[in-house]
């Protein structure tokens, strides 16, 4: 799609609403940004580009109050951005969205039913606008889900860290892994009546389910939780058998497992060898709890159903 040509001259009550709401305003808005995401943000927008798209009222007579009312959209989903995803997600986006600059412009792929956002390959955050809808939604330009999306998809020139995994990933694994393996681990330790390893391995399931054509919808929102479910089911199976009770239990165990090591990994389909959902099984002393991509998260419980036979 070509561009239309920008705005060559605005009347003069368009440039007077330009000045007095947005020029004059404008570093007053970077402050807020700057203060709210910790690092120095700028604004730089386009006006008479994005003008060419304006169609009738608000877009053309109050551009810089519509510009404006832009930003304190941005401000009030970073703002819920934050509450969500935290310090860690704050120094996320400040990362890949390197240039911390927000910008706007024509959303010429049509990704959005009137705005969204996006990072450019130079790490500006894109507020986009489909044409005929300038000025249409402000507020959800950068929505929760509009922005996770958009760092999500960040191309790889943006991101200066080079981080494994997605944005999404990530953040399911801070949210949902890391607040609870130590009670994992704790559980585990007390229950085998020594120090228990977990090796959740999320970049090797993180590849396995990127490559894969059945993997379940959400998984990578699901990733934190579904491997601390997989884990806590094992506690649940060993706590049901009274493993922490009987020292021929725990002897067992950490007879065979003794490297005291639970790993987790998908495999292909066809490697499983008891199950055709998930199992586990013993190599060179670690349990590995497995399954295949078309059934990560589903039937968790009985990953460890014939761990007693494996001992």
């Amino acid at each position: 799609m070509s561009r239309l040509p920008p705005v060559e001259k605005f009347s003069l009550a368009v440039r007077k609403n330009i000045r007095d709401e947005w020029e004059n305003k404008r570093a007053e808005y970077e402050k807020k940004l700057s203060d709210l995401l910790g690092a120095p943000w700028k604004i730089d927008i386009n006006l008479h580009q994005v003008c060419a798209y304006a169609q009738e009222g608000y877009a053309t007579e109050s551009p810089g109050s519509m510009i404006a009312a832009y930003i304190d959209g941005v401000l009030y989903q970073l703002d819920r951005f934050i509450g969500s995803h935290g310090e860690e997600g704050k120094a996320e986006l400040n990362t890949i969205a390197s240039a911390q600059t927000i910008t706007m412009d024509l959303d010429q792929d049509k990704k959005f039913s009137y705005c969204g956002c996006e990072v450019s390959p130079t790490g500006q955050l894109v507020i986009l606008f489909r044409e005929g809808c300038l000025g249409t939604n402000i507020d959800y330009a950068c929505s929760l889900e509009n922005l996770e999306a958009a760092l999500n998809a960040a191309p790889s020139a943006a991101v200066a860290s080079h981080r494994p995994m997605s944005f999404v990933a990530r953040a399911a694994i801070r949210n949902d892994w890391d607040t609870e393996v130590e009670s994992i681990k704790t559980k585990l330790s007390e229950i085998l009546k020594k120090e228990i390893t977990v090796v959740p391995q999320f970049e090797q399931v993180f590849d396995k389910l990127s490559a894969a054509k059945d993997a379940p919808d959400s998984w990578e929102r699901n990733l934190g939780m579904f491997l601390k479910m997989y884990y806590e089911a094992l506690v649940q199976y060993l706590e049901y058998q009274k493993f922490g009770e009987d020292d021929m239990l725990y002897e067992g165990f950490n007879e065979v497992i003794d490297k005291a090591t639970v790993v987790f990994r998908i495999v292909d389909k066809g490697q499983l060898k008891h199950s055709t959902y998930n199992e586990c099984v013993v190599e060179d002393g670690t349990l590995i709890l497995q399954t295949i991509p078309e059934n990560f998260g589903t039937n968790i419980p009985q990953c460890s159903d014939k761990l007693m036979d494996l001992l």
